[in-house]
């Protein structure tokens, strides 16, 4: 039996241009999951010195299916699904732990319900860890030898550092894509405005000139028909576009938060010349549009109030999950609050009105001083709703 993880890391290779290709690399790769999570696979041999990889891909909540496999010998394995408790990858959805195998075809702790594919690969060892990032699985990355081995903490240390950073990756491309899903919204609603003032505008004055034409005396009863017949349709094709800018308006839940309060971002600078800008810290669940609202209405009062009496430099507005809910934080780099003799703090803003727009949903809002001197507003609303 052999003791694994003794295998060294490369020195760095001296051409600076090709390590520069490298990095360039690896950064297109953190926003693209699929090609993350291919390349972190194909380095495990490498790494670990292990024989074959290869990963588990959530497919619902009970249940992976295994992917890019990497030195392998069959196609057994690549597709292959696997629910929660079976096999070693199985335990792992659990255990929610690294776990790992000495024989795997006459291991005692896990159901062998996958023997015909191990032995196909002639898969000895196994050894199997979480890819998780917040206590939210993302996947399991697997590595196995073709001959029996002790897997020991040095080789799933590596695992696991390989494992967080495919979490990472998956992470950043979802934000990513949820940033690239707003800008497509925003540039849907520049051209729904476009639509109204252009072809919105000719239709409604082709409609007001044949209302005129018509009402005209004399005329021959063949045109004042047709005059009556291109209105009907001038109208249809009014109501068409109002239908189609209705659409291209509308937000989708995913994306509706985050177009809303950058669009109250975009308005403080364009007001105050100000920077304001907006970070999304977490991935957020989705919410119903009142709560969307409240939250947006939230924000956009206290850029007001920092427009109003903050004297600040610049503004951050985060959004992030919080206590089964998002909360957003507004934080100015001002001059604070006054103080009373008491030495409460006094804002000055109009809390009552933020405050009971967000009880409505079952929110709350908390305000107080940060590190830079200036003020936080924070506001926060459940992702569901609230029961009695």
């Amino acid at each position: 039996m052999r003791n694994v993880g003794s295998t060294g890391r490369a020195s760095p290779l001296p051409d600076m241009m090709v390590a520069l290709d490298r990095e360039y690399t690896e950064i297109l790769t953190l926003l693209d999951q699929d090609a993350a999570v291919r390349r972190m696979v194909s380095t495990v041999p490498d790494r670990t010195g292990l024989d074959i990889a290869w990963v588990g891909e959530p497919d619902g909540d009970d249940r992976i299916v295994l992917r890019n496999t990497v030195h392998a010998t069959t196609d057994q394995l690549n597709g292959l699904v696997v629910p929660v408790g079976a096999g070693l990858g199985g335990r792992v959805l659990t255990a929610q732990r690294p776990l790992w195998v000495r024989d795997y075809c006459e291991a005692k702790s896990i159901t062998h319900d996958f023997n015909t594919q191990v032995a196909a690969e002639r898969i000895k060892s196994m050894i199997a860890v979480p890819i998780a990032h917040h206590g939210r699985l993302l996947g399991v990355l697997y590595a196995a030898t073709r001959y029996e081995a002790f897997f020991g903490d040095r080789v799933a240390g590596m695992l696991e550092s390989l494992a967080a950073g495919a979490a990472t990756a998956q992470i950043v491309s979802e934000r990513a894509k949820h940033l690239a899903e707003v800008a497509v919204h925003e540039e849907r609603r520049r051209l729904a405005l476009e639509l109204h003032d252009t072809v919105g505008a000719m239709l409604f004055t082709l409609g007001a000139g044949i209302r005129t034409l018509g009402a005209q005396d004399g005329l021959d009863d063949t045109v004042r028909a047709r005059l009556s017949a291109i209105e009907r349709q001038a109208a249809e094709a009014t109501a068409a576009l109002r239908g189609s800018l209705r659409v291209l308006s509308a937000p989708p839940e995913q994306v509706a938060l985050g177009v809303a309060l950058r669009e109250h971002c975009q308005a403080f600078r364009a007001r105050t010349g100000l920077d304001a800008r907006l970070l999304t810290l977490t991935e957020l669940p989705t919410l119903h549009g009142s709560r969307i609202s409240a939250l947006a209405d939230a924000a956009r009062e206290a850029l007001l109030n920092v427009e109003k009496h903050a004297h600040a430099r610049s503004v951050v507005v985060s959004v992030f999950a919080l206590r089964d809910g998002i909360a957003a934080a507004i934080s100015d780099d001002g001059v604070g609050f006054a103080c009373g003799d008491t030495g409460e703090l006094r804002p000055g803003l109009g809390l009552t009105a933020v405050h009971e727009r967000l009880a409505r949903v079952g929110g709350t809002v908390t305000i107080g001083r940060n590190d830079d001197g200036g003020v936080t507003l924070q506001a926060w609303v459940p992702a569901t709703e609230a029961t009695a």
